[in-house]
């Protein structure tokens, strides 16, 4: 068994979608909100309760940058407060916050209170460490090192070396192992949903994530129908019964490979809703399914095993399905039942047959 190579480690490119994503579901977004803004707001009044103490800065540059980090800390405040960000936003959110972090340290007169204040990147690194990536985590890393270093420079001027090295290792420790666990506990979250979408045979979408990833390709396209295609394997006991379940489940791999080239469409959904029955949803330009249909019955009827398909298909514009999404995932599970219906009409014609619901 091989170690994971370091880009297993790197988080995927839509990390920050698919956990909003996960939080929009579970609707937890609201909840997140409250705490971001209540947490960048902390931020901001302890900033101004330090502005206002007799312990806070006197000198002109140190409080212009206390001040530009109780700035940092209102914005986040206030952007938590009014939305659920973007992740540009979001980037940027993270970027202002450690910046403020730093700046609030840096400015503080008393050294040792402005190291142990260092401990807060932390706050900054779990955030991004759970919506953002790597990179982004490292350089927060960096920053704090930074930071903590020069102030304990400070530290140690003023003669307390041993509480400097000291809180230097606690700064490097929570920035470390903080963002770390988050890290392993969200990219393990990631490898589950991931898992818990799919069909542990064929590796398509089963039933439960296929509304949800139509739904993501209505929001995403630009072509004007979608066109929903049941497939239905024909006398599938047959091939169970004659060459045992084994042969079954490869030929039910064999089909999920030969749909996804048949469909030759990369934001096509396609997904195994149970036993030997498929479901395609396609963006296509036209309504007509007839090409689409034609290319499924050969590409199973082509197969390597003795196995053909009776295909049913309903269609409809894109710009019907609008509503929220409730009412579209209903809409499209009609189109679904539709399809279904008419792949029985072609199973009852003789099957290895396609037809188009009216």
């Amino acid at each position: 068994m091989t170690a994971p190579g370091p880009s297993r480690w790197l988080l995927r490119a839509n990390h920050y979608e698919w956990i909003t994503d996960y939080l929009v579901t579970r609707r937890m977004t609201g909840a997140v909100r409250v705490a971001m803004a209540m947490v960048a707001g902390s931020l901001a009044l302890c900033l101004l309760a330090l502005l206002n103490s007799v312990d806070g800065p006197r000198d002109a540059i140190p409080v212009a940058m206390m001040w530009t980090a109780f700035a940092g800390g209102v914005a986040g405040a206030v952007l938590w407060a009014l939305t659920w960000p973007t992740r540009g936003q979001s980037l940027a959110f993270a970027l202002v916050s450690n910046t403020s972090v730093a700046l609030a340290c840096l400015s503080y007169p008393n050294p040792q209170g402005g190291l142990t204040g260092c401990i807060a990147f932390a706050t900054t690194a779990a955030y991004i460490a759970f919506f953002h990536g790597t990179v982004l985590v490292l350089y927060n890393f960096v920053l704090a090192t930074v930071v903590a270093l020069i102030v304990a420079v400070r530290v140690v001027d003023s003669g307390h070396v041993v509480l400097a090295l000291v809180d230097i290792f606690l700064v490097l420790q929570v920035n470390i192992v903080m963002p770390f666990a988050i890290h392993v506990l969200v990219r393990a979250l990631g490898v589950d949903l991931e898992q818990a979408d799919r069909d542990p045979l064929t590796g398509l979408l089963n039933r439960r994530a296929l509304q949800q990833h139509i739904v993501k390709m209505l929001a995403a396209t630009d072509r004007a129908h979608l066109v929903v295609a049941v497939v239905d394997l024909d006398d599938f006991k047959h091939i169970n019964d004659t060459y045992g379940h084994q042969a079954g489940d490869d030929a039910l791999v064999a089909v999920g490979r030969a749909l996804g080239h048949a469909v030759f469409d990369t934001t096509a959904v396609i997904g195994r809703i149970g036993g030997e029955e498929f479901v395609v949803a396609a963006a296509c330009l036209s309504a007509d399914p007839t090409l689409l249909s034609r290319r499924i019955c050969k590409a199973i009827a082509d197969l390597p095993v003795p196995v053909t398909a009776s295909v049913g298909t309903s269609s409809a514009e894109v710009r019907t399905l609008a509503g929220d999404e409730t009412t579209l995932r209903a809409k499209i599970e009609h189109l679904v039942m539709a399809a279904d219906e008419a792949m029985y009409t072609a199973k009852r014609a003789g099957g290895n047959r396609f037809r188009h619901a009216s």
